[in-house]
């Protein structure tokens, strides 16, 4: 005879979740947010952090803004916020804010590669390897957003790396394989279906002087498809090393990491290198030291894909009685009157759109106990930034599609941002009374500059540098900018026998953006919530 009892599984309402400036018991939030796991990451094959949101989170709508490898989704919480200004939400990684939400090609020096330059395309995350990555938090109404006061308008995902744990090394390797492809393509005529279209056209008199050469069908075959010729089945694969552990003292995470992934359209590429380290030592019983770094190195081969006359707008009109390749192996062409179409297969391979991003980003924090339950937690925060956009036109005489002069431009970027924050919290029990009270400081500068250069004329192909280019062609322009913010936040919640739980935010913010008299403001926010499961009245259901 067995007797066998179940216990409730409070791990759940126990998990700790990360929030602004600090963390918290799941159960105690009175504000709404979500998480997504390690887990739900890992079981993703994505190239950049916020592509795993897609389907993941209630409230979050993630939609890809480009299919090329790199790109960013353009991800919104619980809606679109505004019709004028940017719409994607803040992103914190271990406390420090991404600089570069969703950067446009024109903001590389790219021009309109990407398509409408006014669309978020190249993703600041696609630095970041999910590997590293141990949850996502995604605050989305005011109570939670408020801590970050006007930054969080738009919602806010926290972002929580991998840190050591105390015992033995422990090594590992992740590594990944994928294969992509379009699964569907438009239904487009072949070569002898189109000539029977032609000669319709022709037999109702549509075409004033229709060309003989479809007027027997029977010999001819089905012609160059471009859409199976500028699309490929693209290969993608990364390769992590990790290495874990520390003692009870001192705690260890370091990560090396690459990636590569071939984008569908042929020619495109992504590939990442990255290494991180975070550290966190326990120097002193009252004091901490942590410290997170990493590195990332990024290149980006990109496509006129989804410009308004790009590869995909050409393979739909290209006829498909003009081969690839002529006999000398050269790419083919067609002089006809009244049709001008670039060979798309050339138009993919000739011109080079690249982009280079190389990106330094961490913090160094100190955590102080002078009494029991009072924390003092003292942060620097960095990221730093460097980029460089190349874009060359060859010349190109594909018969009735004819680039005369080459053309050459490079853009350098380079920004800074700096952090500084101070939060005391408190936190005590005393009876059926909980309290957890912080307040604290925020300082933070932005600074960027860029430089670009452009010339048309080059003496051949084989050069790209755009200083041996045409005098009369020079365009050089440079531009540089900064901004800053500075603000005074405090957060209290409470607790009264795990059934009443109230939280009250408010921050105030001064920023560089406005004039003098319109500098600061404040932001105040108050949730209040009733577990009523822990009532009474509720016990006699516990069994059913």
């Amino acid at each position: 005879s067995l007797k066998i009892f179940l216990e409730e599984d409070k791990k759940l309402l126990d998990e700790v979740v990360v929030v602004g400036y600090g963390t918290m018991k799941k159960s105690d939030l009175s504000g709404s947010s979500v998480s997504v796991g390690e887990k739900a990451i890992k079981g993703s094959v994505i190239t950049s952090l916020d592509q795993s949101l897609q389907g993941r989170a209630a409230g979050v709508t993630a939609v890809s803004t480009s299919g090329a490898p790199g790109t960013s989704s353009s991800i919104r919480v619980r809606g679109q916020a505004t019709i004028n200004a940017g719409a994607e939400p803040l992103y914190v990684i271990d406390g420090v804010i991404v600089q570069g939400n969703g950067d446009s090609g024109a903001s590389f020096g790219l021009g309109d590669a990407l398509g409408n330059g006014k669309v978020s395309t190249i993703s600041p995350l696609s630095t970041i390897n999910p590997s590293d990555i141990v949850s996502m938090e995604i605050l989305k109404d005011a109570s939670a957003t408020a801590i970050y006061g006007a930054q969080g308008a738009n919602g806010v995902v926290l972002i929580t790396t991998k840190r050591g744990k105390a015992g033995d090394a422990k090594v590992s390797y992740d590594g990944m394989f994928a294969v992509s492809r379009q699964t569907k393509r438009l239904d487009i005529m072949n070569l002898r279906e189109y000539a029977g279209f032609y000669n319709d056209l022709a037999n109702t008199g549509e075409l004033s002087d229709p060309n003989t050469i479809y007027s027997d069908t029977s010999i001819l075959g089905e012609g160059t498809n471009w859409q199976d010729a500028i699309f490929q089945t693209a290969l993608q694969h990364q390769h992590q090393v990790s290495v874990q552990g520390g003692t009870e003292k001192v705690q260890y995470y370091v990560s090396g990491s690459y990636m590569n992934q071939e984008g569908t359209i042929i020619g495109s590429n992504f590939d990442r290198l990255s290494i991180r380290t975070n550290l966190d030592a326990q120097l002193k019983s009252w004091l901490k030291l942590g410290l997170s770094a990493t590195y990332s190195n990024t290149n980006d081969d990109l496509k006129l894909a989804d410009s308004e006359q790009g590869l995909i707008t050409y393979s739909l009109t290209t006829i498909p009685d003009i081969p690839i390749y002529d006999l000398d192996g050269n790419y083919s062409s067609t002089v006809r009157e009244g049709y001008t179409s670039p060979n798309p297969v050339a138009l993919a391979m000739l011109d080079d759109i690249l982009l280079n991003r190389q990106k330094l980003t961490g913090n160094i924090f100190f955590e102080v106990t002078p009494i029991k339950n009072l924390v003092w937690h003292a942060e620097l925060g960095y990221d730093i930034s460097a980029s460089k956009g190349e874009r060359f036109k060859p010349t190109v005489d594909l018969g009735g599609w004819v680039r005369s002069n080459n053309e050459s431009s490079i853009q350098k970027n380079s920004s800074t941002f700096w952090q500084l924050k101070n939060y005391i919290t408190y936190s005590h029990q005393f009876g059926k009374h909980g309290v957890v009270a912080m307040v604290g400081q925020e300082c933070w500068e932005s600074k960027y500059d860029y430089t670009s250069v452009f010339s048309s004329g080059l003496p051949s192909n084989d050069i790209h540098n755009p200083a041996l280019g045409n005098k009369s062609s020079y365009n050089i322009s440079a531009g540089f900018g900064s901004s800053a913010m500075a603000s005074f936040f405090t957060r209290w919640n409470y607790n009264y026998d795990d059934k009443y739980l109230a939280t009250y935010t408010y921050r105030y913010d001064g920023s560089s953006n406005f004039g003098p008299n319109k500098r600061w403001a404040g932001f105040h926010s108050f949730a209040g919530s009733w577990r009523f499961t822990n009532e009474k009245f509720m016990k006699p259901l516990e069994n059913i």
